[in-house]
């Protein structure tokens, strides 16, 4: 029978149990948000795929899968956090203004294709929200343009 002539101490033992656990801790939560990250990201291309389908569908100009991926991620981002909210609605006016600035900004008769790709995304990323949003569009005048 042999004996094993022991050369480290108790303390050196107990601290490197620590540090393995720590390391083993450390690449398990990385590992977790990892594939959380993956999961959110496969997410978020499906969602702008079919965004982009819609888009295409309707005759818009398409921005990239990357770009739509990086702007709404899997929650349609700012559009969707309260789409009928004041701010929402006034940021929306403002892009069918007339494009002065200062006191010579008004309101004007636009075509509905200047809301249109809102409704999409709103549509795919958030869809319990469509009908709040959709009555304030039905509220907007909207006219026929050429080109619009």
């Amino acid at each position: 029978m042999t004996t094993v002539d022991e050369r480290s101490t108790r303390g050196q033992r107990t601290t490197l149990y620590v540090v393995v656990g720590i390391v083993l801790g450390v690449l398990l939560v990385a590992g977790l948000l990892l594939f959380r990250s993956t999961r959110t990201t496969a997410e978020a291309e499906a969602k702008a795929d079919q965004l982009i389908a819609r888009l295409t569908q309707e005759g818009a100009r398409v921005p990239s899968r990357d770009q739509v991926v990086r702007l709404l991620g899997t929650d349609g981002g700012s559009i969707c956090v309260d789409p009928g909210a004041a701010l929402a609605r006034a940021t929306s006016d403002s892009g069918i203004a007339n494009g002065a600035g200062g006191p010579g900004t008004r309101p004007v008769l636009s075509a509905d294709t200047v809301v249109r790709g809102q409704l999409l995304v709103i549509e795919v990323y958030c869809p319990d929200k469509l009908a709040g949003f959709q009555r304030y569009v039905d509220g907007l005048g909207f006219a026929d343009v050429t080109g619009g």
